[in-house]
């Protein structure tokens, strides 16, 4: 009986390390084989200094999805927040950009059918007192990164920083023959005067 019941701490010990060890990794999510709409998957993700995110998504449809996310061990928040209507999630992570000693949660959620445009999402902890959703301006409201871009894009989210590539397109170029290069796109975080702000720039 004690015997038993040794093997099953430790059977437990080893699930609960597992699951702990992939909260910390790049999340890729597969959106090919939805089998019914709406369906609604959770994910549940530890930061280092152990605030956890609840994220939902409800998938609406192949193309539309409703996204919450709800912060744990906060002692001054506990905001469900919402993205209503984006595109589905590709990938998740977390990262502490500013190296202030918080990670921040990112989302990258992308646009259905070939060549899709990738959005970003972002929640930051304000000293892991509370949380808040980040400011993150769209490629396409840039007028310097938006020229020649059509979409393709790639999100590359490591320890160290957050880059976007993507092919340039010409004015007389189809969609699967880009002819101006690649661009890529770094980020940072900085602080605004309502909150942080994820501002790209471009790699030299």
């Amino acid at each position: 009986m004690y015997r038993l019941l040794i093997i099953s701490f430790f059977t437990l010990v080893s699930i609960s390390c597992d699951h702990a060890k992939t909260n910390k990794q790049t999340k890729n999510v597969d959106n090919s084989s939805i089998d019914a709409i709406p369906e609604i998957v959770h994910h549940n993700i530890e930061t280092k200094s152990g605030m956890l995110f609840t994220l939902t998504e409800e998938k609406i449809s192949q193309s539309v999805s409703n996204i919450t996310i709800q912060g744990m061990n906060f002692p001054n928040s506990n905001e469900i927040l919402t993205f209503e209507g984006v595109d589905p999630i590709e990938q998740f992570y977390v990262i502490d950009l500013n190296r202030d000693g918080f990670e921040e949660f990112y989302i990258a959620v992308r646009t259905a059918g070939s060549g899709g445009y990738i959005r970003l999402l972002g929640i930051a902890s304000f000293n892991d007192e509370s949380y808040g959703k980040i400011y993150i301006q769209s490629i396409t409201d840039n007028d310097d990164l938006a020229v020649g871009y059509m979409g393709h894009d790639e999100i590359d989210f490591t320890s160290s920083g957050i880059q976007r590539s993507y092919p340039l397109y010409g004015d007389d170029d189809t969609n699967a023959h880009p002819t101006g290069g690649m661009r890529k796109v770094n980020y940072e975080l900085i602080t605004g005067e309502a909150g942080y702000i994820l501002n790209p720039y471009l790699t030299e």
